[in-house]
């Protein structure tokens, strides 16, 4: 049996081959040995729309739609809110960690699809600063923008990668339920994404 287990803020996610269905436990309560197959099932966070059952992958869970909606967002508001300049700063600080502020402030991720190795800063500017920024522009003025939807409504395929996740090979992986919403405590965006 395959286990791989995520450790965020003192809990311990545990995602195995057969069941296929993540276990949110406390590390106080983990059995110590590696051979255990009964684990108490614990229930997500009160953010559902964070927690994707049919979407976890051998390197995680899969970021939802929803959530990956918010880290564009959010990337979209820095970047203009900063005029560019605390974006790239942060981002050149969060790039080898493979994530975005945008996903960061998310709880997410991006790995690599095949190794689930999370992205270093190469990879982030070839995703981050030539597909979606100057790939997506130069088509985006030619296409008025239509790029841009393609782009995201391949998300909504079975395997829930953009084509520009498609064009480098990457994933992104929801590694925390600590995200902003979580912090600010904004109730009104949470039920309207679990409606």
């Amino acid at each position: 049996m395959n286990r791989r287990i995520n450790h965020n803020y003192g809990e311990e996610r545990i995602f195995t081959a057969s069941s296929q269905s993540p276990r949110t436990e406390h590390s106080s309560q983990l059995p110590r040995t590696e051979h255990s197959s009964q684990l108490p099932r614990t229930e997500h966070s009160s953010q559902s729309f964070l927690f994707n059952p049919q979407r976890v992958t051998k390197f995680g869970e899969l970021a939802t739609p929803q959530s990956r909606l918010i880290a564009l967002l959010l990337d979209a508001l820095i970047f203009g809110l900063g005029f560019g300049v605390v974006w790239i700063i942060w981002f050149i600080t969060l790039a080898e960690k493979g994530t975005t502020p945008g996903h960061h402030l998310m709880g997410q991720v991006v790995i690599d699809a095949e190794t689930g190795i999370p992205f270093g800063w190469k990879k982030m500017v070839i995703r981050e600063v030539l597909i979606k920024g100057v790939l997506h522009w130069i088509l985006g003025s030619f296409l008025f923008m239509a790029n841009y939807i393609v782009d995201g409504a391949f998300i909504l395929t079975s395997k829930q990668r953009t084509v520009h996740d498609m064009i480098v090979g990457s994933q992104v992986i929801q590694r925390s339920d600590k995200t902003i919403i979580h912090k600010l405590k904004v109730d009104e965006v949470d039920n309207w994404l679990n409606k």
